[in-house]
């Protein structure tokens, strides 16, 4: 059965500030780029041998973390723009302190249900889980049985879990996916299941400093 490793990006600028990001384009930081480079060398002995290429999301986070992954194990770099994060509307640019005093009540409902309580001016949680699933759906075609990479953000790969245990993609944010954490999915015709989940022990003995953070529920960072 393939094997597909889905991997969130490192911390970008923006996740160290807390501040929400959807389709806008930070770059990685200088703490992301650590976290890249140990999430490349720890890959080592642990990829499926016949991965076949790294797809990824075109933000800049993700394609950053991508090409570090690429260049560790000479793979193809496949950009696929449906991978790339929700949109987020009004609140993308602002902390999450911003949003919770310009939209009092709003973000806390929208954690809790993003289907019923949407980002206002955001993407529905419906059309983004589509656009999603339909792009791993051709990745799938485009590489029939065959690994693959897929780099992307904690939005997509929450869906795709849910997408996988058949659990209403509304609850999404009750899945945790830190800063380059690994999750692995096997699909085939037959059958689908997680092999692992939000798996970070690259980054285990590399000191407080790398320790992965929630941007969208921890008090602080």
């Amino acid at each position: 059965m393939p094997r597909y490793v889905l991997i969130r990006h490192g911390e970008s600028v923006w996740n160290g500030e807390r501040r929400i990001q959807g389709n806008q384009d930070p770059a990685l930081s200088d703490r992301g780029r650590r976290q890249a480079d140990l999430l490349a060398a720890g890959l080592r002995g642990r990829l499926p041998k016949s991965v076949a290429a790294v797809y990824t999301s075109p933000l800049r986070r993700a394609a950053e973390t991508a090409e570090r992954i690429a260049g560790a194990f000479d793979l193809p770099i496949v950009p696929e723009p449906d991978i790339r994060e929700m949109r987020l509307g009004r609140w993308e640019g602002m902390t999450v302190a911003e949003i919770q005093a310009a939209f009092p009540g709003t973000y806390e409902r929208w954690l809790a249900d993003p289907q019923t309580h949407p980002a206002p001016e955001g993407e529905r949680l419906e059309v983004f889980a589509r656009r999603v699933t339909a792009a791993f759906d051709r990745m799938r075609a485009a590489h029939p049985g065959v690994d693959l990479i897929l780099v992307s953000h904690g939005g997509p790969i929450k869906a795709l879990v849910c997408h996988v245990l058949g659990l209403d993609v509304r609850w999404l944010f009750r899945i945790k996916q830190d800063n380059t954490a690994v999750t692995v999915i096997e699909v085939d015709e037959a059958a689908r299941r997680v092999v692992l989940l939000n798996d970070t022990c690259h980054l285990s003995g590399a000191g407080a400093d790398l320790e992965p953070k929630d941007v969208l529920t921890d008090a602080a960072l």
